[in-house]
């Protein structure tokens, strides 16, 4: 899926989404990564939300870095919510989280970056899609 919004090239956006990668700007992604709207980290150590509900606090702590008011969480193609201690985390630091899959959590982020908010978009791509 495209995504055909003109917005200033110093900002962040997804510009396509397929199953397996995502384009920011004009960059290919591969791999999970988080992104806001000015830095992007390319490679996130989350391949499957049984990782992120395993080690919530060590795999979330370089995003509650980034202070966003809302965590959009693309869990791969399908939504799969994490565990109740993954939701609790991101409450305790009074940022909002939204579970969704990824195509989803693509078009959501774009929306929200739009209003100027300060959002992170974190993507989980499974092992196999890695290039």
């Amino acid at each position: 899926m495209k995504f055909t919004e003109h917005r200033d090239s110093n900002i962040l956006t997804v510009k396509r989404y397929e199953s397996g990668q995502v384009t920011i700007n004009d960059q290919i992604v591969t791999d999970s990564c988080f992104l806001n709207q000015h830095t992007l980290v390319e490679h996130w150590n989350c391949h499957a939300i049984e990782e992120l509900n395993q080690q919530p606090k060590n795999i979330l702590t370089p995003i509650f870095e980034m202070q966003p008011e809302v965590l959009i969480l693309g869990t791969g193609e399908t939504q799969t919510f994490p565990t109740p201690e993954v939701f609790h985390l991101c409450a305790e630091k009074g940022i909002g989280l939204e579970v969704m899959a990824n195509r989803v959590a693509c078009r959501t982020y774009n929306v929200l970056t739009t209003e100027d908010r300060e959002v992170v978009l974190a993507l989980i791509f499974p092992p196999s899609n890695n290039g």
